[in-house]
């Protein structure tokens, strides 16, 4: 800030001799209070833009639409859906896993034969079951049985096999039949316990009228653990009539 000093103002009186008076006088020119009313504005200026912003804010958070709510809700929705979808996982694995220890401990539903039944082939007499049932099959022996020739009306009918398990044997048994020609597969069974029979089959290729020999393959498996033990096999004839 300037200071500006007044003219000095001295008066003499001739008949008494007084002292000298200064009259020094400050003023305040308008040039000099400028910057100061400058800042004040300025300041002023920024307060006010201060508390604009803070209400302009406010009031942005407090109009806030409900699509920018739901947005900000969006995360915690978010860890929600992954942490069911982790849950979900881990179940559907652990049942799986269930899934796959029960058919190897049991077997799997589809490793016996539906159409096994129990009992001999009803071919035989009343004589041949109870020699049937009489034989004693040594341990590491079996013996198999199914018809020399299997006919059908057409290759899309069933015939009579009579595949069986006698009673004397150690182990379960399955079965399979390929055609001697082509080495296709013709017909497989599930597995059969001892003391089952498979009366009819269905071939799994729709032949052409005609005589197929044929390779009837049967597999022994160990009844405890399943695991195959030998195979016997012995040839018959697919007839196909039609």
């Amino acid at each position: 800030m300037a200071n500006n000093k007044a003219d000095t103002t001295q008066t003499h009186t001739p008949p008494i001799q007084a002292p000298n008076v200064n009259v020094r006088t400050r003023m305040s020119t308008p040039d000099a209070q400028m910057p100061s009313r400058e800042a004040a504005l300025r300041t002023s200026q920024a307060a006010a833009s201060v508390q604009g912003g803070a209400s302009a804010g406010a009031s942005s958070k407090a109009n806030m639409p409900p699509s920018a709510a739901v947005a900000a809700g969006q995360p915690q929705k978010s860890a929600h859906a992954r942490t069911f979808v982790i849950v979900a996982i881990i179940v559907i694995a652990a049942l799986l896993i269930w899934l796959c220890v029960w058919l190897f401990a049991c077997g799997g539903p589809s490793m016996f034969d539906p159409n096994a039944r129990d009992g001999q082939a009803p071919y035989k007499s009343a004589e041949e079951m109870q020699a049937e049932l009489d034989r004693v099959v040594d341990e590491g022996m079996f013996n198999i049985s199914i018809a020399s020739a299997i006919q059908f009306d057409d290759g899309a009918s069933t015939g009579t096999a009579y595949i069986e398990n006698v009673p004397g044997n150690h182990y379960l048994m399955q079965v399979s039949i390929t055609e001697d020609a082509t080495g296709e597969l013709l017909y497989e069974s599930g597995v059969l316990k001892p003391n089952q029979f498979i009366e009819e089959i269905a071939l799994a290729k729709d032949l052409d009228a005609g005589t197929y020999p044929a390779t009837a393959t049967f597999t022994a498996l160990d009844e405890t653990t399943h695991e195959e033990t030998g195979r016997a096999a012995a040839k018959i004839n697919i007839n196909v009539l039609n």
